[in-house]
Parts: C-alpha cells; structure tokens; sequence
C-alpha cells in the first residue's frame, strides 16, 4: 500500500529477507520500482586465514597480490556507439512531441543498462573476494579527484567508488576483514622497501634490492597487502 495511491501490485526479484525498514518508490528509464531496505541478521561465512592486496587500475580493473588479473569490462565504450546513436535520434526529434518522448525513454533505458550491467560485475567480483579471502586491503582512493582529470571517462567507466561499497558491506556482512590503506607511494617502491620509481609507461617492476621481477601492478598489490598487514601489527596469521 502507497500512501496518496493505494494498493500496487509488485513483481518480487527475490524472497524479503529481515524486516521492511522503509520503501523508496522511483521511476526509472519508463519503469517503476520498489527498493526497499531491510533490518537483518548477518551471514558470516567460514573463517579463512587467506589473505589478499588489491590494485585497482584501468588496464585491468584489479590486479591481486598474488598476481591474478580481474579483467576490466568497459561497459560504457561498448556502449558507446549505441548510445551516440540514440542521442542523435533525441536531438533529431521534435520537442514535445510523442516521438522525442520516445526516443528519450530508449537513451534513458541504454543509460540504465550499462549501469545496470556495472552494478551486476561489481557485485559478483566483490562477493567472490569476500567468500575467497579473510583478509581483504585496498587502496583509499579519491575517486572524485582521479574522475575530475583526462581519465574522467575511463575512471568513470570502472565504477571504483561503488565496487568499494559494494566490497565494504560484503566484507561486514561476510564477517571478513577489510583493511583501506594510503594508496600514495605504493607503484614507487618495492615491498622489500626498497625504492623503485616508476613513470607512467613503466609496466614492469625490477628490484635490484631483492630480485622481484613482476608486472607493476602485480607489485603494487603485494605493497598494498603489505602496508595493511602493518596496519594490523601482526594480528593476522602470516
């Protein structure tokens, strides 16, 4: 029952899990929803001594301490030509008329779709690392400052800020540790500690210190990792 409206029939995505809290009504690309927010126990899972660091990038969208490469999707330029095309048939149609308001409807539901499909990968990656890894350390990144630059689109594109929300609450639910370090210095020296400067076209990290021979962001995760294990002092089986 909606207040002002009265009764609605409502198409369930999945059974109600908790207590109802509230109920958000929103109209989006043509469709309406119901988001409702629930109050619920949390189902943390098995424990696990498995640990991992993660690089967030834009050639791969993660890369883990232990070298795996979680590819990065690209939803919005796959989208890109259809949605220039359905821009152009907006901007050819008449203002007020039915056609425009069509033409509207389907660039909204191209809009949704690519983030829609964002959302889906975002989820899946971030429940696969909560149900591999105990321990979980990422970079605190400032999305916003990173998305103001050239990689605006790129940046915006990967969807970083919400994978991390996504992960955060996950990792709470999960009964996992989630550890957000200071991203500053991790591609510019090694995890001996030892420096190891790097530009932007340096893809491979040589230590002359220790020997590490890697991809540079597969060096990074393990720096990342190893800046959260300091944070923990030792709390966390090695």
């Amino acid at each position: 029952r909606v207040q002002g409206v009265g009764q609605v029939k409502l198409k369930l995505h999945r059974p109600i899990e908790g207590r109802i809290k509230t109920v958000t009504v929103k109209r989006e690309a043509g469709k309406w929803y119901a988001v409702l927010s629930v109050e619920s126990e949390p189902k943390p899972l098995p424990p696990s001594t498995e640990k991992a660091g993660l690089d967030i990038g834009l050639r791969a969208f993660a890369t883990l301490s232990d070298g795996t490469e979680i590819e990065n999707p690209r939803y919005y330029k796959q989208a890109q030509a259809s949605l220039q095309r359905a821009q152009r048939k907006v901007s050819r149609r008449k203002r007020g008329g039915n056609n425009r308001k069509k033409a509207v409807r389907e660039l909204q539901r191209a809009h949704a779709h690519v983030r829609n499909q964002r959302a889906d990968f975002a989820h899946k990656v971030a429940r696969t690392l909560v149900v591999m890894f105990g321990l979980i350390v990422i970079e605190k990144l400032n999305v916003k400052g990173l998305a103001g630059g050239m990689l605006a689109k790129s940046v915006n594109d990967a969807g970083w800020a919400a994978f991390t929300t996504k992960l955060m609450y996950k990792a709470a639910e999960a009964g996992r540790v989630l550890v957000q370090v200071d991203p500053r210095g991790t591609s510019q020296r090694c995890v001996c500690g030892a420096p190891n400067p790097k530009t932007l076209s340096q893809r491979w990290h040589r230590c002359e210190s220790c020997g590490l021979s890697v991809p540079r962001d597969h060096a990074s995760a393990l720096e990342i990792l190893r800046l959260g294990l300091s944070l923990l002092g030792g709390t966390w089986p090695t």
